[in-house]
C-alpha cells in the first residue's frame, strides 16, 4: 500500500496532519508528551470511519511505528535512566499502538473479507510486520522497563488477538522468534574471544579488557545487580544470598554496583562484528530471552503434561501454525539451550562474570535457562508427537485420508513431519544424556587426579603455582555444581519417557534406548540409576526378552 492508492484530498489532509503530529511526539516537552500522544491515537481511531480502515493501516505502517521503532532505537541507555518520563512516556505509547492494532485487526476480521474493497490479508500482513519489528527492536534495548515492556506486547497480541488472527499469526510467531534469537546477540559477541577450554577470565590471548565508568544511579545499579543473580544463579542459590543493609561495610560494594561495565576485546579483521559488549546489554537480553521462552512454551504446551492423553488435542491457536513456523519456534529453543551450554563450557567466562557481576557468593552460569529452554523443546516434540499419532490414528479410524496432521492448517503433510519430531527428540535426548555421562567422567578424573600423591624432585616438593591451583579449584566447582543442577533435568526426561502409554512408548523406543544407554556407565545418581533400570526393563517386556 502507498499514498497514491488513496489520492483524495480528504485523505492527503490526514496524512499531512498526522505526520507532523508524529514528529511533535518525539520534538515535544516530556511534560506534554502523554497528551500528545493522546490525541495522535484518538486520531488513527478516528481514521477506522473516515476514510476507511484500509487508510488507517497505511498510516498505522508508513508514521507510527516508523516513529516509534526511532524513538526506541536512538534513545541510549544513558538517556532513558537520565529521564523517567521518557521511558514511561514510551512504555504508554507502545501500550497504545498495540491496543490499536489488537482493535484493527478484531473488527476487520469481524467486518468480513469481503466487505472491504481492499486485500485485507496485504493490509493485516504488513500490519504485524510492522508491530513486530518495533517490539523485536524494544526487546533488544539494554534497560529492564523497555525489555519487558516488549516481551509482554508480544504476549498480549499472541494470546489476546491469536484467534481473530487465524494464519495471519504465523506473522506473529515468526517475529517471535527473531524477537528471542535477538535477545542472545549479546551472549554471542561476548563468546567468541573465549574458547571452550580457555580458563582465563581474560580470553583465549589474555586480550579481554573490562572498562568501567561510575555513571548508574544506585536504585538502577542494585536492580542490575538483582537481576545478575536472577538470570545467573538459580533459584536456590539466589535465596540463600544475604541481603545486607547499607552501612560503612557495605559502602565499597554499593559503590562497585554503581559502576557500568563494557566488556571489550580486539576486533578482527574483516569482521563487522562489535568487539564490545555492555554488561547491561547482557543481562537484561537474558531476562528478555527467559521471558519469550516461557510465552513459547505457553504457545506449546502451558501447564499441560505432554504425555497426559486429555491433553493429546491442540489448542486453537496451534491449529492454525504451518510446519514452517514450528520448527522456527522449535529451532529458536534448541539455539538457546546450545547458546547457553557453550557458555556454560567456558569456565574463564564465568569467572569473569562472576567478578563483573559482583557474584562472590557462586559462580554464575547459565544452567537454569539451559535447562528450561531444554525442557520446553523436550515438552514440545513430546506433545506435538503424541498428537501427530492420535490424529492419524482418528484419521484411519474415520477412513479420511485427507486428515490434516497435527490439526495443522495444511491440507496434507506427509508422514516425514513424524520423522522429523522423532529425529529430534532422538538427537536431543542423546546430546542430553552423554553431556551429563561426560560429567561424571570428567568429574571422576578430577578426584583421582587430586589423590595421587605428592612427588618430590631433588630440589625439594614439587608444587603448582597458585594460579594453576586456582583454575583447577574453579573448574572442579563448575563441574560439581553442573552435575547437581542437571540432574533434576536428566530425571525430568527420563520420568517422561516412562510416563508414555504403552504406544508411544514403543513407538518412540528407537529415539529413547539409544539415550538411555548413555547413562549406563558413568552416571552414579541413584535416581538416574533406578529410571534407566525401569526403562529398560520396560522395553524388555515389549520385546519380549523379559
Amino acid at each position: 500500500m502507498s499514498i497514491d492508492n488513496t489520492n483524495h484530498p480528504r485523505c492527503q489532509v490526514w496524512w499531512i496532519m498526522i505526520e507532523g503530529m508524529c514528529g511533535t511526539v518525539l520534538e515535544c516537552h516530556q511534560q506534554i508528551q502523554a497528551q500528545t500522544m493522546e490525541t495522535v491515537y484518538s486520531m488513527l481511531r478516528a481514521l477506522a470511519i473516515i476514510p476507511g480502515p484500509q487508510f488507517q493501516i497505511l498510516v498505522m505502517c508508513h508514521q507510527l511505528f516508523p516513529m516509534l521503532t526511532s524513538w526506541v532505537k536512538r534513545s541510549s541507555r544513558l538517556k532513558w535512566m537520565q529521564n523517567e518520563n521518557l521511558e514511561s512516556n514510551f512504555k504508554h505509547a507502545c501500550g497504545l499502538a498495540v491496543d490499536l492494532v489488537s482493535d484493527t485487526l478484531t473488527s476487520l476480521k469481524r467486518g468480513g473479507i469481503g466487505k472491504f474493497d481492499f486485500d485485507t490479508d496485504v493490509a493485516i500482513n504488513s500490519l504485524l510486520q510492522h508491530v513486530m519489528v518495533l517490539l523485536g527492536a524494544c526487546v533488544k534495548q539494554p534497560l529492564e522497563g523497555i525489555a519487558r515492556v516488549g516481551c509482554s506486547c508480544i504476549r498480549h497480541l499472541l494470546f489476546s488477538t491469536g484467534k481473530e488472527l487465524g494464519e495471519h499469526l504465523n506473522v506473529v510467531c515468526k517475529g517471535l522468534a527473531d524477537a528471542c534469537n535477538g535477545s542472545m546477540e549479546a551472549v554471542h559477541l561476548v563468546l567468541i574471544p573465549f574458547t571452550q577450554p580457555a580458563r582465563l577470565d581474560g580470553g583465549d590471548n589474555g586480550l579481554v579488557r573490562v572498562y568501567a565508568r561510575k555513571d548508574t544511579p544506585s536504585a538502577i545499579a542494585k536492580r542490575l545487580n538483582a537481576l545478575t543473580q536472577q538470570v545467573f544463579l538459580n533459584d536456590t542459590q539466589v535465596s540463600m544470598i544475604p541481603s545486607e543493609p547499607l552501612n560503612s561495610s557495605t559502602e565499597g560494594k554499593v559503590e562497585q554496583y554503581m559502576r557500568s561495565y563494557v566488556i571489550a576485546w580486539p576486533a578482527e579483521k574483516m569482521s563487522n562484528k562489535p568487539s564490545r559488549v555492555p554488561f547491561s546489554d547482557l543481562v537484561i537480553g537474558l531476562l528478555a530471552h527467559s521471558l519469550l521462552i516461557q510465552t513459547i512454551n505457553d504457545l506449546f504446551v502451558g501447564d499441560k503434561h505432554p504425555t497426559a492423553k486429555q491433553n493429546a488435542v491442540l489448542s486453537d491457536l496451534l491449529k492454525v501454525l504451518t510446519p514452517q513456523t514450528m520448527s522456527m519456534l522449535l529451532d529458536a529453543v534448541w539455539d538457546s539451550y546450545e547458546v547457553c551450554i557453550a557458555f556454560n563450557h567456558r569456565p574463564g567466562l564465568r569467572y569473569l562474570i562472576q567478578k563483573v557481576g559482583c557474584l562472590t557468593e557462586y559462580i554464575p552460569g547459565l544452567v537454569k535457562q539451559a535447562q528450561k529452554s531444554y525442557i520446553t523443546y523436550i515438552n514440545t516434540i513430546l506433545y506435538l508427537r503424541i498428537n501427530v499419532k492420535e490424529q492419524s490414528a482418528r484419521a484411519e479410524e474415520e477412513g479420511n485420508e485427507a486428515y490434516s496432521h497435527a490439526g495443522l492448517s495444511l491440507e496434507s503433510i506427509d508422514t516425514s513431519w513424524e520423522g522429523i519430531l522423532d529425529t529430534c527428540l532422538k538427537e536431543a535426548s542423546c546430546q542430553l544424556c552423554a553431556a551429563y555421562s561426560l560429567m561424571y567422567s570428567t568429574q571422576g578424573q578430577s578426584s583421582i587426579l587430586q589423590r595421587k600423591p605428592v612427588t618430590v624432585a631433588a630440589g625439594g616438593m614439587k608444587n603448582k603455582n597458585r594460579k594453576e591451583q586456582a583454575e583447577e579449584t574453579v573448574q572442579e566447582k563448575f563441574s560439581v555444581n553442573d552435575i547437581e543442577h542437571w540432574t533434576s533435568t536428566v530425571v525430568s526426561v527420563l520420568n517422561m519417557y516412562f510416563d508414555l502409554s504403552d504406544e508411544m512408548f514403543t513407538l518412540l523406543l528407537p529415539a529413547i534406548y539409544p539415550a538411555t544407554t548413555e547413562l549406563c556407565v558413568n552416571v552414579i545418581d541413584p535416581k538416574v540409576r533406578n529410571l534407566v533400570k525401569c526403562i529398560f526393563e520396560r522395553a524388555g517386556r515389549f520385546k519380549g526378552i523379559l
